[in-house]
């Protein structure tokens, strides 16, 4: 058969891998004597193999993830405090069957955000669907969905994905808007879809960051009724880093 046809043929079915390569396939099936069957199996497999990654490649830019590291690159001996086998328990991402909550909490600097993005990635790479914003980005949207009259869509669009990430909670605090708006996506993920949070906060504290102690409590009995906790107290990577390079901090 004419390879053009061929090629053809293969793209219209969407097995654009096998029709760029489908010369060479022929000439190393022809050359190792290859069976029909197995090279039905080689095509498929190879097909398969490329459609996993280009829907990897789909759910990692679509989860907005600020940059990759993977758990395997979180330092758990300068950070003790991080629990690895607590980590690697979350990794199986059961949390997410169960429709359960993943809080970091600690000081600037300690990798709350590596473990939110290491856990993400896993996620990810096991099929589900995530969603990452900055608490700041989203105040922003928030505003921005207002002024437009879309804030029920942007509502809905976070409610989608199967893991929700709402980083760095506790730098900016919420407006009136943000946090009903916070606290509508928290009740319609309640026991379906997960949330990961990072916040420099206590809990103690997130009437402050809410402005509003009945609406922060109305969020954490939501969040924590089904949740993992991780509490962080070492040091900070940053400065660790900047100590390395010898740069001290200055003493007061």
């Amino acid at each position: 058969m004419n390879t053009n046809l061929l090629t053809e043929r293969l793209k219209s079915v969407g097995f654009h891998l096998t029709s760029n390569r489908i010369e060479g396939i022929l000439e190393d099936a022809s050359k190792d004597n290859v069976s029909y069957s197995d090279f039905l199996n080689i095509v498929l497999l190879q097909e398969i193999e490329s459609k996993e990654r280009q829907n990897l490649e789909r759910r990692l830019k679509k989860s907005k993830l600020p940059f990759y590291k993977k758990i395997e690159d979180f330092d758990f001996e300068f950070q003790t405090s991080v629990n690895e086998r607590r980590v690697k328990e979350v990794m199986t991402c059961r949390f997410i069957q169960n429709g359960e909550n993943i809080l970091l909490l600690g000081p600037p600097g300690v990798g709350k955000t590596h473990l939110a993005i290491g856990l993400t990635i896993e996620a990810i790479e096991q099929g589900n669907t995530a969603y990452y914003t900055r608490c700041d980005d989203f105040i922003l949207s928030c505003k921005k969905a207002e002024q437009r009259g879309t804030t029920a869509r942007l509502v809905n669009k976070l409610c989608v994905p199967d893991v929700l990430i709402i980083d760095e909670m506790g730098y900016f605090p919420f407006d009136e808007l943000s946090a009903n708006l916070l606290f509508q996506i928290i009740s319609k993920r309640y026991e379906h879809g997960s949330i990961i949070i990072t916040s420099n906060k206590s809990y103690v504290e997130w009437g402050k960051i809410f402005g509003d102690d009945v609406l922060a409590t109305a969020v954490l009995d939501r969040l924590l009724h089904h949740s993992i906790t991780f509490n962080i107290k070492g040091q900070s990577y940053r400065l660790r880093e900047k100590q390395r390079a010898g740069v001290q901090p200055i003493q007061g």
